[in-house]
């Protein structure tokens, strides 16, 4: 007897391959085997997109994502791979500032600050886009605060302490 309706269906379906009554197409693996006989040097396009091409004896996936992956951190300069698993940890900060690796990145500042004009530039185009991202953390922040006050706008509790402190003291008057 079924637990459920799911396994009801799954153990119906496997009875019916038992007695040979199943009606559908039955396949047993991955493989499907195909009518298809191809020659040296042809070309086609699977299902999932990639162009294949025949060698002799064997098939090459030609085209598709090159040898050094989809997201390539390599160095503007040196083309060294400044990937998470590759790099030092300074090469990594270096190149999400800057796309290069650290040395590279001193090397190009150096180079810079022969140039006054250009290293001036270069400079107040970094202070602009730090204080781009501090605006946005500003904003944010300005933003959590307004949705916290809208939910509770008046804080009951320091209200009720103060009141409570102004109530119990008493003023003396000096009367010498």
């Amino acid at each position: 007897m079924a637990r459920s309706e799911k396994l009801e269906k799954n153990l119906s379906k496997v009875q019916s391959y038992i007695d040979g009554t199943y009606e559908g197409k039955i396949q047993v693996g991955q493989y499907a085997p195909t009518d298809e006989v191809r020659k040296v040097g042809d070309k086609w396009i699977d299902a999932d997109g990639y162009q294949w091409e025949q060698k002799d004896g064997f098939q090459v996936k030609s085209g598709g994502m090159p040898a050094r992956g989809m997201f390539s951190h390599q160095c503007k300069d040196c083309q060294k791979n400044c990937s998470p698993k590759m790099a030092k940890p300074w090469d990594r900060d270096c190149w999400k500032a800057d796309g290069r690796c650290y040395h590279c990145q001193m090397n190009y500042e150096i180079d810079l600050k022969s140039k006054p004009i250009k290293w001036f530039a270069y400079r107040r185009l970094k202070d602009l886009q730090n204080m781009e991202s501090l605006e946005k953390d500003m904003i944010q922040w300005v933003d959590e605060l307004t949705e916290q006050r809208k939910k509770n706008p008046f804080d009951e509790k320091v209200a009720n302490a103060l009141a409570n402190g102004e109530v119990s003291m008493q003023i003396k008057k000096n009367t010498q």
